[in-house]
């Protein structure tokens, strides 16, 4: 194994020096998968970037199984000799007093990232050395597949009908840590914005929305449906959520927001909410998490961080 193989190996993730040691004792990318809760896609995708950083074919692949070559026994056993020695690290540094960092792969929605993150993480930091954080924003379904193949840590999700679907498989668990209400918020000087509002006296008005497929979205569709009417087209479609309501603050249109979203804007003054006779569902936000978590402590904190955070806001 040379020089560079061997500072290349130290770039590695723990989990792929655990998946390299795990195929030379098994020889099987199916237990593999099994043991380290990943899909197969997953390991072979980790695999293929040990070998890329190792610069060399670590297994041989064969009908009896996988088999290390004479380059991958020598990187397997500098692989053994860093895990056997993560142990010792830990203990020294706590001995020492010195917090080891890891990093905790999160992934999320954008508005949640934008209002209801800061303040669990700051809830978080109030206790314990806080993990560093590393966000991913996107939608449902790419991190469901980020999540289940290793690559996220955990997912903080609007807990829909669509997230129940695709979090559902076996090795993930999906836990409901708080709720959001969905408003239909107005410019300042709007005089619909009082109480009593019905989806008929809003048919006509301007929306300002995001695309079809976003839960907001579909919520307003649902409501129209259930009063006898079409649906609205929206008169601007976006998915920016501080600009959708600065467009709404300028007067050009209406648009359901989360609460957590339009608070600050509602206790200003410089947006007004529509008091609507039927009001838009509450939406549940889940995290998602493999249940086999190599930080489960982690995962612990920022769930009970969420929802103790929840409960101090007005209602």
């Amino acid at each position: 194994m040379n020089a560079a193989s061997k500072r290349n190996l130290h770039r590695l993730r723990l989990s792929q020096l655990q998946l390299v040691c795990l195929l030379s004792e098994t020889g099987s990318m199916r237990t593999a998968s099994e043991r380290l809760h990943l899909s197969a896609p997953a390991l072979s995708k980790s695999l293929r970037e040990v070998e890329s950083m190792a610069g060399a074919s670590l297994f041989e692949r064969s009908a009896q199984g996988m088999k290390p070559t004479a380059s991958g026994e020598a990187f397997i056993r500098h692989a053994r000799g860093i895990l056997q020695r993560v142990p010792a690290l830990g203990e020294t540094a706590n001995a020492q007093g010195i917090g080891v960092r890891t990093t905790f792969r999160l992934g999320t929605a954008p508005f949640i990232a934008w209002k209801m993150l800061p303040p669990a993480l700051l809830e978080m930091a109030g206790h314990a050395d806080l993990p560093r954080f590393h966000l991913v924003e996107s939608r449902i379904v790419p991190l469901a597949e980020q999540l289940v193949n290793g690559e996220l840590d955990a997912v903080l999700t609007l807990f829909t009908p669509e997230a129940i679907e695709v979090f559902g498989n076996t090795a993930l668990a999906l836990e409901q840590v708080r709720s959001e209400r969905l408003f239909v918020v107005t410019a300042k000087g709007d005089r619909d914005a009082g109480r009593g509002a019905t989806w008929k006296k809003l048919a006509n008005r301007e929306w300002i929305l995001p695309p079809a497929s976003y839960t907001a979205r579909i919520l307003v569709q649902r409501a129209y449906l259930a009063a006898g009417l079409l649906p609205p087209e929206p008169h601007i479609e976006s998915i920016d959520i501080p600009a959708m309501l600065a467009l709404v603050k300028a007067g050009l249109g209406i648009t359901p927001a989360f609460e957590s979203t339009v608070r600050e804007d509602l206790a200003a003054g410089t947006l007004r909410r529509v008091r609507m006779e039927e009001e838009l569902p509450a939406v549940p936000i889940g995290l998602a998490y493999r249940k086999a978590a190599s930080d489960a402590s982690t995962i612990t904190a920022l769930r009970d961080a969420l929802k103790h955070t929840s409960k101090g806001e007005k209602p």
